[in-house]
């Protein structure tokens, strides 16, 4: 029997968006208000996830993070000066 090492990709080509590998959250939100938006961040108490937190707070949003142990984004997130922590249990 032979084994089919092949896999199917799909073809991609630039959008020239204006952004690139080390364009930052804050660039690509620059100029929009999300105020009245809310964003999910799985991860957002560590990581990417803590600076994808920060910019979309920055730019209005309610952003809820979730986690399985509160204690840990309660530390990453003292960082935020207008961040108001909720806790459902």
């Amino acid at each position: 029997m032979q084994s089919d090492n092949s896999y199917r990709t799909t073809p991609q080509a630039p959008i020239h968006s204006g952004f690139g590998p080390n364009t930052t959250a804050r660039e690509v939100l620059r100029g929009r208000d999300l105020t009245g938006k809310t964003a999910i961040v799985t991860g957002g108490y560590s990581g990417i996830g803590v600076e994808t937190t920060r910019a979309l707070a920055e730019a209005g949003a309610t952003v809820i993070v979730p986690a399985r142990t509160p204690e840990r984004p309660v530390c990453r997130w003292a960082v935020f000066p207008a961040l108001s922590l909720m806790r459902w249990i």
